[in-house]
């Protein structure tokens, strides 16, 4: 049962990660109150995150759905992946003052940040007790 809510939770995130590149390259790419640093910053990530941690998520939760040993392995892979993006992207948060806005900008870091986190360990325990 717990690899069924594992699995949801990683299409939801992986589905969550497609659904920020789209709005992130119609919207916020084109936004002229965005900071060329801050664009620089995000328009290095499209290819780990859509290549390696969303092609990661959704293996992993086909083979967690179907009771393939390759899905605990890319689950592990998956965390290890969620848990350097949440680390990478709460240091430049937190370094550059992008916490201390009381915008909406601010609360969708901060519960990004947080999700991918929690699913990375939550992910990375699960892969480790299974294997």
């Amino acid at each position: 049962m717990i690899e069924i809510i594992i699995a949801i939770l990683q299409i939801i995130l992986a589905i969550g990660i497609i659904g920020f590149w789209i709005f992130f390259f119609l919207v916020e790419n084109k936004n002229p109150d965005k900071t060329e640093w801050y664009l620089k910053h995000e328009r290095s990530f499209p290819l780990p995150d859509l290549g390696l941690i969303t092609t990661c998520l959704i293996i992993s939760a086909i083979g967690l759905l179907t009771g393939q040993r390759f899905g605990l392995f890319f689950t592990i892979v998956a965390s290890g992946a969620l848990l350097f993006l949440g680390l990478i992207d709460f240091a430049f948060n937190f370094q550059n003052g992008l916490f201390k806005t009381r915008d909406m900008d601010a609360y969708m870091s901060i519960f990004i940040v947080s999700a991918v986190l929690i699913l990375g360990i939550i992910c990375l325990i699960y892969g480790y007790l299974n294997f």
